[in-house]
């Protein structure tokens, strides 16, 4: 059985659609665990109405603790072999629990990942047939991970054995959660998948983190500083992506840090800059997006904060 956790917080307006793209699944040996995360709205009433006509579905009401609170409870509370992660403004298309379960089973694998899509609507007419399977062990994972290539840290879109989470939780308070976390899920796994196949939409909506400047944005910085000095310690053979990962979020963060007026932020994020570009310059596993910027670095910090303004204003 497949335990699906949708944290909820004030998502009427979608939840909804969130919660039948779950019903109207092909594979329907699931539990849903909808955790209320202190919603003032009425998602609350919304998820209590589907519990009561659907023994598949419980809900669990808390006070706001933000995300990982949440997702932690529904872990708590999951009795199935499997976990899933939805947030509760994205759905899931109609084949995507049989896609990642029957990738599971035929490849023996602790965790499958299948492909994002995005916007404001679901895609009509998602890919049904995957176009490729990828196989991975987990330190190569990790790696294709921290180097930006297919695979994301995020903790939806993917099947998860539920063992994995024994003794690891989400980190609350924490922006940037699932990068904080997916290196630890992923170590403890034989064998990860990755299905090329539309299983997850994502729904780019004006209040996500990724379109606004808030403070919390820095956790990034902290994160990936502490990939770095994990790897460092537990797998020194991944330092080089975890410090090209750790250069690439102060790049992201010096650009916002310039348009915003944080100049004395985006300072900080160039000394880091300009101690890590050479090293991922040079290494030819380092993605194209990222050595542009190291190149373009090399112009100095005000010129690049000058081009930054044209990329996130």
């Amino acid at each position: 059985m497949i335990s699906i956790i949708v944290p909820i917080f004030n998502c009427s307006e979608y939840l909804d659609e969130c919660v039948n793209s779950i019903l109207n699944q092909t594979y329907q040996d699931w539990e849903l665990i909808l955790v209320d995360d202190g919603s003032t709205d009425n998602s609350g009433e919304i998820a209590d109405k589907y519990a009561s006509d659907n023994s598949q579905i419980k809900v669990i009401h808390a006070s706001n603790g933000g995300l990982s609170y949440a997702r932690n409870i529904g872990i708590d509370n999951s009795q199935g072999d499997y976990l899933m992660f939805i947030d509760a403004d994205d759905i899931i298309y109609p084949h995507t629990l049989s896609v990642l379960t029957e990738n599971s089973f035929k490849y023996q694998a602790d965790i499958i990942e299948g492909k994002f899509s995005y916007g404001k609507i679901p895609l009509k007419k998602p890919k049904r047939k995957y176009n490729s399977i990828k196989l991975y062990d987990s330190e190569k994972a990790i790696e294709r991970v921290l180097y930006q290539k297919k695979l994301l840290p995020s903790a939806c879109g993917k099947l998860f054995r539920s063992n994995l989470f024994k003794e690891i939780r989400f980190q609350e308070g924490l922006y940037y959660e699932d990068l904080n976390i997916f290196y630890k899920i992923f170590f403890k796994a034989n064998k990860i998948v990755y299905n090329d196949s539309d299983i997850y939409f994502y729904r780019e909506t004006p209040g996500s983190i990724v379109h606004s400047w808030n403070s919390r944005r820095l956790d990034v910085l902290k994160v990936t500083a502490n990939i770095e000095n994990y790897m460092r310690g537990n797998n020194p053979s991944l330092i080089a992506a975890a410090r090209d990962r750790r250069l690439s979020a102060n790049f992201n963060i010096f650009c916002l840090a310039s348009v915003n007026n944080e100049t004395q932020l985006a300072i900080d994020c160039w000394e880091i800059i300009k101690s890590y570009r050479k090293e991922s310059l040079f290494n030819i596993k380092v993605r194209i997006k990222n050595k542009i910027g190291i190149i373009l670095s090399f112009s100095g910090r005000k010129i690049f904060s000058f081009l930054s303004k044209f990329i996130y204003s």
